[in-house]
């Protein structure tokens, strides 16, 4: 498997931080916002589900591809990515296994053997986590806030992120992120926008089943 297949990942980095945007959810604490304050609230969260749309603009194509799709997080380390537009895949996580599945059929990605993949899994739990000693030791931060309007841009530190991802960089207003920007070493880059994302979520066993299958098939819409 190329160290590149799994770069569709990236959109699941948002859905973590997509955790922080709800009015469900405890509030961001008064006062001058913080990155501090920001991380409690991304731990906060019981389940996630956020609908996103994603722009990625390649070097060698005239038009952006656009996807459009569901998020979900059910803590702490299952995350799913299902596209609906333009075509059906699905992208999960559940635990040490990430599978893909598209019209085309399905594969299991083995994150012991993938460097880059094992590297995303394990940055998404740090900033779910809300650990900010973990998140300073991997990635450069840069935060500014002005009034409830925020910034935040990661860059990672070392490989193999470093080799794939330039910067990440978020935008939102109080707890609620608005949009993510990856922009990649080869110059290619990636926004996604979220609505209607509703936080401590609680999924049935049926939709955990659904989302979770056991064995290499991922679930296609």
């Amino acid at each position: 498997m190329s160290e590149r297949r799994p770069a569709p990942g990236l959109a699941l980095l948002a859905l973590l931080l997509a955790a922080s945007a709800g009015a469900e959810s405890p509030a961001i604490p008064s006062g001058p916002l913080t990155l501090e304050a920001l991380m409690q609230r991304m731990a906060s969260t019981t389940g996630v589900r956020a609908e996103f749309r994603e722009e990625k603009v390649l070097a060698l194509l005239e038009a952006p591809l656009v996807s459009e799709g569901t998020l979900y997080f059910v803590p702490p380390s299952r995350m799913a990515r299902i596209t609906t537009r333009p075509g059906a895949s699905a992208l999960v996580i559940d635990g040490a296994r990430m599978s893909y599945t598209d019209e085309a059929g399905a594969s299991d990605v083995d994150l012991a053997g993938s460097r880059t993949a094992r590297s995303m899994v394990e940055n998404f739990v740090v900033l779910f986590g809300g650990d900010l000693t973990a998140l300073r030791e991997r990635y450069q931060i840069e935060f500014a806030a002005e009034g409830t309007r925020w910034r935040m841009q990661l860059t990672p530190k070392a490989a193999p992120l470093s080799q794939v991802i330039a910067s990440v960089e978020l935008r939102g207003i109080g707890p609620a992120l608005e949009e993510m920007r990856v922009r990649e070493v080869d110059g290619d880059h990636t926004v996604t926008r979220f609505r209607r994302v509703e936080t401590d979520t609680r999924f049935t066993p049926e939709e955990l089943a659904r989302l979770f299958p056991p064995g290499p098939s991922a679930p296609v819409p």
